[in-house]
């Protein structure tokens, strides 16, 4: 099913809720920053890597790192504050990967990326290629590793999860979007755990006030890809954290943000998951 040309009717009260205009990298006394461009094997996709890289010296092992989805949105969200509350611990290097533009968000590349059959490429393209890439320049902790995204790309880091366990040790899905993929919430139901390697963290976040979006912009016209949507139900992310939670391998929580919706959880699940990938409590 292609979706892609049905983003074009989005209502308007959701792309409102998108800003449009990038902001710069923030001044920081504690983190410096980077940025790096790297295109796809065959060249036609063209990636922003957005690299806040602690000014702290890094531990033996290397720094921490964090990968975040929707990069110009993440780097353009960071507050100063933020990063000296890191400081404070072990400062994780973040990588923040977007896309070769001035806005914030590309919703045909981010839904290319983060949903369908493309999802699996994106994957081996942070697997394959970025990781090495950050690895090659800078000390990287390869044993904490954490993955962040929000609605689409919450949804990519659940299927990320349930496709290599193993590549991240923190997985951070805020708002995951799991009734426009069925499968992904069907495949997290039945996941039975993992039996290899350290326990993985896992955080689902969501806001109070978010529901789902209006099905038939995105079904295609189809009767069954609409039944499959609504059969995933509005709670289904805390259905997933609550069953993770009881798997091996696995140490899952679930937060709610009260009063907020879709849009505004952006931010509000960005701070606790950079404290939690700095080794620091978070305000739960």
């Amino acid at each position: 099913m292609h979706w892609l040309p049905l983003l074009k009717h989005l209502p308007l009260l959701f792309l409102s809720c998108l800003p449009l205009l990038a902001r710069a990298a923030p001044e920081s006394s504690v983190y410096r920053f980077e940025r790096l461009q790297l295109d796809s094997a065959d060249g036609s996709l063209h990636y922003r890597l957005d690299l806040a890289i602690p000014r702290k010296a890094p531990p033996a092992a290397g720094y921490p790192v964090m990968y975040l989805l929707d990069g110009n949105n993440a780097l353009a969200e960071l507050k100063e504050d933020w990063l000296k509350e890191l400081d404070g611990g072990n400062p994780p290097l973040l990588v923040m990967i977007g896309y070769e533009m001035d806005g914030l968000y590309d919703m045909e590349q981010r839904t290319r990326d983060y949903t369908g059959a493309s999802s699996a490429a994106f994957l081996e393209l942070i697997q394959t290629r970025i990781k090495p890439l950050v690895q090659s320049r800078l000390p990287v902790d390869q044993a904490q590793q954490s993955l962040w995204g929000h609605s689409f790309g919450g949804l990519f880091v659940l299927y990320a999860l349930f496709e290599q366990p193993l590549a991240f040790n923190n997985w951070f899905a805020a708002s995951a979007s799991l009734w426009y993929q069925p499968p992904t919430y069907d495949k997290a139901m039945a996941f039975a755990g993992i039996k290899d390697g350290p326990v993985r963290q896992v955080l689902i976040m969501r806001g109070s006030k978010e529901g789902k979006l209006p099905i038939k912009s995105f079904d295609g016209g189809s009767m069954e890809q609409r039944k499959a949507m609504e059969a995933v139900p509005i709670e289904a992310n805390r259905e997933v954290a609550r069953h993770l939670s009881e798997v091996p391998g696995i140490q899952a929580r679930y937060r709610n943000f009260d009063g907020l919706n879709h849009s505004e959880v952006f931010s509000a699940a960005l701070h606790p998951a950079l404290r939690l990938a700095a080794g620091l409590k978070a305000d739960f």
